[in-house]
C-alpha cells in the first residue's frame, strides 16, 4: 500500500481513538481491513526506515529495554505552525464597486442562536403581490437532512488551524473527542454581553493565533452569507440577484443601552462579511485556514469602507408580528409576542392596527404597530435551558453522578446528542438513549414534564407572561376586558413554539393584578400565508422573524405605545 494513502487511512482512525479516565486510550468499533493494512505498511517503513539508521547495538553487559510505544495510543499531535496573517489575499470588492441595486426586493438575515435563516421578498407593483421564498440555506451548508431550509449556528477550529461552520463544525467537533478543542455554537451571546473584543479561550483555539470572539462571530457571518449568496444563485431563478442585493437583519431583544451599539457593529460586520465571502468563496465550506482568514480581515480593514446594501436591522418580535398582517385588510388587536428560542425567551406587547384606504391600500397615517411601553422582558430559561434539564434528567434516571469513575466521557458524549435527543423526546413521546458506557435509559414525555425542574420552567414561561402584563398601562389591559370579543392574542414563535409549556400559556385565562384577561393563541399559520404559500406552514415559527423582516411594509421602532391611543410617535408603518 502506498505510504501516502496508508497515512491518510490511519489519520481517519486516530480520530477515533479516545481517552478514559485513567488516562489510557480506547478505540470503539471494530478495525477494518484497510486500516489493518495500512497500519502493516506503515510499520514496515518505519521498520525499514530504522535498519538503515539502526545505531550499533549497546554491550550485551548493558542491555537496554526500549520503551514500548503503541502508535494507535499516540498523544493528540500538537497544532501545525500556521501562515503568517501578513500574506496577501486578494480581495474581491465587487459588491462595494457594483451600481446601486433595485429595491423591488429584499433579503432578512435571522442570526439565530441555534439555526440562522434568511427569506427573499420581491415585490409587483402592478398586483401588490409579494413574492416570498425562504431560501434553502440547508443545500449549500450540506445539512438538508437536518433542514432543508436552516444553518447551524456553529463554528470548530480544529488543531491544523482549519475552521468549520455548520454540519461540519459538528462532525469536526465530534471526531475530536478527547475535549480538549470544543466547538462554538451560542455564537451569538457575544454580542448581547458586550464581549466582542474578548480573546478567544484556548477551548475554542488550540492555534497560536490571537484571536477574539468579533473575528470567531464575523467568520461565522461570512459563512452564514456565502450559504446564502449560494442559495439565492440557486433559487432565484428569474432574474440574477447582484452581490450588493439590499439586506436586513433581525436584532434580537437586548438592553436599549446595549441595542444601539450592537446595531452598528452588526451593520459593519455584515458588509464585511459579504467581501470575506466573495473573496474566499467555497474554500470558507471546505475547511477555512484561520490565517487566511485574518489575513483577508485585515487587508480588508487597511482601508475605511462603508456598505449600503446593509439596509438597517429589525427586531425579532417585530419581525414576528410584521409576519402576521397581510397589510390588505383591517386588523385590531392587542398581541403578546412570546419568541421560545435557544437562548432566550423574549416577551414584548404590541398594540396592532391597520387601516385601509378606499382604494384597498394600507393607509400609513392610521397605522400604528406599537410596542408597548415597560413590555419587553426576556429570560435565559429557553431551548438550551431545556437541553441541560433532559441531560441531568437522564443521568439521574441512570444513577450517574460526577463520583462516577467515566462521568466525564458520559456527560461529553451526552451533551453532543442533547438536542437531537430532546426532539426525539417531544415528537415521539419517547426516547431511548444508549449512554458511552453502555448503560441504557428510557425517558417518556410525561415523566420528564413532570419533573420539577420542568415545571420550573413552566412557571418562569408563566410569571414572565403574568409580569409584563402587570408592568403596563392598566389602560391596555382594561382595552380588552370592555369589550367581551376581544382577547389578548399571544402569539407563539421561535424553535421552542411548540413546546407543551409554550402551547399552555395561550390556553386560559390570565390572572393580572387578580382579575382574569382572556386570551386566545394567534393562528400558528397566517390566513394570508395559508392562502399564498401553503408550503411554508411546517417552517413558518421558525422562518417568521426573516419573513415579516423582509417585507415592503414593515414595522420599525420609533418609540413606544404608552396609551392605547398612541399612534403618531409609536412604532409606525414604515418602508425601508
Amino acid at each position: 500500500m502506498d505510504i501516502t494513502l496508508a497515512k491518510a487511512i490511519l489519520s481517519n482512525l486516530r480520530e477515533r481513538i479516545e481517552p478514559d479516565t485513567s488516562g489510557r486510550y480506547r478505540l470503539e468499533g471494530i478495525i477494518t481491513q484497510r486500516e489493518l493494512e495500512a497500519l502493516d505498511a506503515l510499520l514496515a517503513e518505519v521498520s525499514v526506515e530504522s535498519s538503515a539508521t539502526k545505531p550499533k547495538a549497546p554491550a550485551a553487559s548493558s542491555p537496554v529495554t526500549p520503551e514500548p510505544q503503541s502508535l494507535l495510543a499516540a498523544p493528540p499531535s500538537k497544532p501545525i505552525v500556521e501562515p503568517s496573517i501578513d500574506i496577501e489575499v486578494p480581495l474581491d470588492l465587487t459588491a462595494v464597486t457594483l451600481p446601486e441595486c433595485a429595491t423591488s426586493f429584499r433579503v432578512c438575515l435571522d442570526f439565530g442562536t441555534a439555526m440562522s435563516k434568511a427569506t427573499f421578498v420581491s415585490d409587483n407593483e402592478d398586483t401588490n403581490f409579494e413574492d416570498i421564498k425562504v431560501l434553502r440555506l440547508g443545500i449549500p451548508g450540506d445539512q438538508e437532512e437536518i433542514d432543508e431550509f436552516m444553518l447551524i449556528s456553529s463554528l470548530f477550529i480544529d488543531a491544523q488551524g482549519l475552521i468549520w461552520f455548520g454540519k461540519k463544525a459538528m462532525e469536526h467537533a465530534h471526531a475530536t473527542s478527547d475535549g480538549s478543542t470544543t466547538r462554538l455554537d451560542n455564537i451569538k451571546r457575544w454580542l448581547s454581553e458586550g464581549n466582542l473584543s474578548t480573546p478567544v479561550e484556548s477551548i475554542h483555539n488550540p492555534t497560536t493565533h490571537n484571536i477574539t470572539y468579533e473575528d470567531l462571530v464575523l467568520a461565522y457571518l461570512a459563512f452564514f452569507t456565502w450559504a446564502v449568496n449560494a442559495a439565492l444563485s440557486e433559487d432565484i431563478v428569474e432574474a440574477t440577484v447582484p452581490r450588493n442585493f439590499p439586506r436586513r437583519f433581525a436584532m434580537p431583544c437586548f438592553p436599549r443601552p446595549n441595542a444601539e451599539q450592537v446595531r452598528l457593529k452588526l451593520m459593519s460586520l455584515l458588509g464585511e462579511a459579504q467581501i470575506i465571502a466573495d473573496t474566499l468563496k467555497d474554500e470558507i465550506h471546505e475547511g477555512l485556514p484561520l490565517g487566511r482568514f485574518l489575513a483577508a480581515v485585515k487587508q480588508l480593514r487597511a482601508s475605511k469602507r462603508s456598505y449600503p446594501f446593509i439596509e438597517g436591522s429589525i427586531t425579532e418580535p417585530l419581525g414576528v408580528a410584521g409576519s402576521l398582517l397581510s397589510w390588505r385588510s383591517r386588523h385590531d388587536s392587542l398581541a403578546l409576542v412570546v419568541d421560545i428560542g435557544a437562548g432566550t425567551s423574549d416577551f414584548s406587547l404590541y398594540r396592532l392596527l391597520v387601516s385601509i384606504d378606499d382604494d384597498g391600500e394600507v393607509d400609513s397615517a392610521k397605522t400604528t404597530a406599537m410596542e408597548v411601553d415597560n413590555s419587553a422582558r426576556g429570560i435565559t430559561e429557553a431551548g438550551n435551558h431545556l437541553d441541560h434539564l433532559l441531560k441531568a434528567f437522564i443521568l439521574g434516571q441512570a444513577g450517574i453522578t460526577a463520583a462516577h469513575p467515566q462521568f466525564t466521557n458520559i456527560a461529553y458524549h451526552l451533551e453532543r446528542d442533547i438536542r437531537d435527543h430532546k426532539e426525539t423526546l417531544f415528537n415521539t413521546g419517547s426516547v431511548f438513549i444508549v449512554l458511552y458506557n453502555d448503560e441504557t435509559v428510557e425517558v417518556s414525555l410525561d415523566e420528564f414534564l413532570a419533573h420539577d425542574a420542568v415545571k420550573g420552567f413552566e412557571e418562569s414561561l408563566r410569571d414572565t407572561l403574568v409580569e409584563v402584563l402587570e408592568a403596563v398601562d392598566p389602560e391596555f389591559i382594561n382595552w380588552v376586558r370592555v369589550n367581551a370579543s376581544r382577547n389578548l392574542v399571544i402569539v407563539l414563535t421561535g424553535g421552542g413554539a411548540g413546546l407543551p409549556m409554550a402551547r399552555k400559556l395561550a390556553a386560559e385565562a390570565v390572572l393580572v393584578n387578580g382579575s382574569p384577561v382572556a386570551v386566545a393563541a394567534a393562528q400558528s399559520f397566517p390566513a394570508w400565508l395559508q392562502k399564498d404559500y401553503p408550503d411554508l406552514e411546517e417552517y413558518y415559527p421558525r422562518v417568521a422573524v426573516s419573513l415579516g423582516g423582509a417585507r415592503k411594509n414593515v414595522i420599525r421602532s420609533k418609540g413606544v405605545a404608552k396609551t392605547t391611543a398612541s399612534g403618531l410617535g409609536g412604532h409606525v408603518l414604515d418602508r425601508f
